[in-house]
């Protein structure tokens, strides 16, 4: 029972992401808006406010990735004690995965807080 209650807490925890990823969405489109005003009318302040918005996504994504490879982790460290050669592989490719995203993630934060041409850089 133990194992069920930890398995809805993590559901939990997943619905508050999915929310979350909502709300970067529609945060990414006026992320757009500035940028779009920048790239026709010069605007340095919808630059500044696009490059804000952008790192500030960077940085929530950035978060998520991390917990997303800490409950991985955890999860590979379970398994490597029941080990069935099919659960291993599938906990080794979940904890590879995450642990991509998480290093695509600090990439894409690194690129837009450097960045000072017009160049954009994908959010999601």
């Amino acid at each position: 029972m133990d194992k069920v209650w930890k398995t809805l807490q993590e559901i939990q925890i997943e619905d508050w992401i999915w929310i979350t990823y909502l709300f970067l969405s529609a945060v990414a489109l006026v992320s757009n808006f500035f940028e779009k005003d920048y790239l026709l009318n010069r605007n340095k302040t919808s630059k500044k406010a696009f490059k804000t918005i952008n790192i500030a996504v960077f940085i929530i994504v950035f978060f998520i990735y991390l917990y997303f490879v800490l409950l991985t982790y955890s999860r590979f460290k379970e398994r490597q004690q029941q080990t069935t050669i099919k659960s291993m592989i599938v906990t080794n490719a979940n904890f590879i995965a995450a642990s991509l995203f998480l290093i695509g993630g600090i990439l894409y934060l690194f690129t837009e807080i450097i960045s000072d041409d017009e160049t954009d850089v994908d959010i999601l």
